[in-house]
């Protein structure tokens, strides 16, 4: 099914760029094009042009303002084939592979990488997309010092996780790991399949316990870390940021609450 996709994807390429359009990139069933001038009547004819030598329904999802595929954290200059980032000539985003759809992400950085997004929607061309990388930035900076301030809720702070085996089989003290073996000694029968949901209280701690606190077992007086937190915040602002030419020392030298330094946050539930 792969090689058939491959060859599919291959053909539609090959019209596209006989008929004078430019390929920016392409995934199992998508493929985004650039052609200066044409109209959506011409991405149209296009598309049934595909169609009828493919055999294979091709329609046009829309026309982008603008669109950046999203390069990978691992190697700057590769994009990952499902990150991508882009706004609709008549205004709705489209978002895959980010935090803000990802399940496991803690409400509050899912809130600021959508803040984010929602200022660089406002730009119609890319100049005035990078215009909006200040105000972006400024968001970034209000979140951080939310952040080191305290007072967030658990709902907010809760990294949600699902155990891909027995909890009894992990050999390694991933954060993960730890939450479901506080929550076994709890008495909460768990397998794989299952989903918990905990704190980050302090990743660093000497004693693997004391790193998370599970959700269900809060209580009294809980504290979140603060620069573990914020370490997450910066990565998801990077992942739409980076694109724009902003540098992770360039985004920590203009968005520093001086968290390195900071505590953990005690929290009254």
């Amino acid at each position: 099914m792969t090689a058939y996709s491959r060859d599919i994807l291959l053909q539609a390429k090959e019209i596209a760029e006989r008929r004078g359009y430019r390929m920016l990139h392409a995934i199992v069933d998508s493929l985004w094009l650039v052609k200066p001038g044409a109209t959506r009547a011409d991405y149209d004819e296009l598309a049934q042009a595909i169609t009828e030598h493919t055999k294979l329904s091709i329609g046009v999802e829309g026309i982008y303002r603008w669109i950046g595929f999203l390069p990978s954290r691992v190697n700057p200059l590769m994009p990952v084939p499902n990150q991508f980032v882009g706004v609709f000539e008549h205004g709705p985003m489209k978002v895959r592979g980010v935090e803000i759809r990802r399940s496991d992400a803690p409400l509050i950085i899912k809130r600021a990488q959508a803040e984010v997004l929602q200022c660089l929607s406002r730009a119609h061309t890319l100049a005035s997309l990078y215009e909006q990388v200040t105000p972006a930035l400024e968001i970034v900076r209000s979140y951080r010092r939310y952040l080191l301030e305290g007072g967030l809720t658990a709902e907010e702070l809760a990294v949600t996780k699902s155990l891909s085996k027995d909890p009894r089989a992990y050999h390694h003290q991933t954060l993960t790991a730890i939450a479901a073996q506080e929550l076994l000694a709890r008495g909460v029968p768990l397998q794989a399949g299952d989903t918990i949901h905990y704190i980050i209280s302090d990743a660093d701690a000497a004693y693997p316990p004391d790193r998370v606190r599970v959700v269900a077992g809060l209580d009294g007086t809980w504290s979140y870390d603060v620069s573990a937190y914020d370490e997450l915040l910066c990565k998801a602002a990077l992942a739409v940021l980076a694109p724009l030419g902003v540098t992770a020392a360039e985004l920590e030298a203009s968005t520093n609450g001086h968290m390195p330094s900071a505590p953990p946050q005690e929290v009254l539930s």
